[in-house]
């Protein structure tokens, strides 16, 4: 009597999509130097509306490759964010859902983030647009294009706040993160939600409510370097 040995059928290994979740999870601590280098870059603190033609043509001549490298890498954190946020969007699903929530947070942090990222990047573009001919700009042209920077600015700090006021719910009422990483993110959307009062303020122009936008910075790049690394810990487990 023979026997007939039978195929087993090809099986995906898990360890493929645990990887990816792994890649996924890293692509926020990837997104963290981006991120520092586009907005430190920046020439970003320009002369005064007001100032002489030569403050604007030095600005530009000074800040012209700056402008370039910030922009860059302002494009290159927002093309990884989107697949960090790709990731979260399924981790915060599954944290409200297990706490028999409806997940619609979960949905404005992913919509808030990309807005706000790419609301960045397009200003850090803009403001790379207006120092691009470095000692030959036109004044006239650097201080229109600066100004017009002022809007994505704003609605970057919009998405931000949005983003990170979720996250940090989320994080505080079902603990998928640790709890501090909460706490951060809630103050950070404060933060980004005191740069609206720039637009009442009758100025774009140095004035000191745009200051708020540093320490939500500074809260964004620490809860997705917090998250991205507990992401990466928990599917490396």
């Amino acid at each position: 009597m023979t026997t007939q040995a039978v195929a087993a059928p090809h099986i995906p290994a898990a360890s493929d999509e645990a990887r990816s979740h792994r890649l996924l999870g890293l692509s926020g601590i990837i997104f963290v130097p981006l991120f520092l280098v586009g907005w430190f870059a920046s020439g970003g603190v320009t002369p005064h509306y007001g100032a002489a033609d030569q403050d604007w043509v030095k600005w530009a001549h000074d800040n012209q490759w700056n402008g370039r490298i910030s922009a860059f890498a302002m494009l290159l954190a927002a093309f990884v964010f989107l697949y960090f946020m790709s990731g979260i969007r399924a981790v915060f699903t599954s944290a409200e859902s297990r706490s028999r929530g409806s997940a619609r947070l979960g949905r404005v942090a992913f919509a808030g983030a990309l807005i706000g990222v790419g609301a960045m990047a397009m200003a850090l573009v803009t403001m790379a647009a207006a120092s691009s001919d470095g000692a030959k700009v036109d004044p006239a042209v650097a201080k229109s294009v600066t100004t017009g920077a002022a809007g994505p600015f704003m609605v970057a700090a919009m998405g931000f706040a949005a983003f990170l006021m979720a996250a940090g719910l989320v994080t505080l009422r079902t603990g998928v993160f640790a709890r501090w990483t909460g706490i951060v993110a809630v103050v950070g959307a404060v933060s980004f939600l005191m740069t609206f009062l720039v637009i009442l303020d009758g100025t774009t122009d140095g004035s000191p409510f745009g200051y708020g936008f540093f320490p939500g910075a500074v809260a964004l790049v620490t809860w997705t370097g917090a998250a991205s690394i507990t992401t990466y810990r928990s599917t490396a487990a």
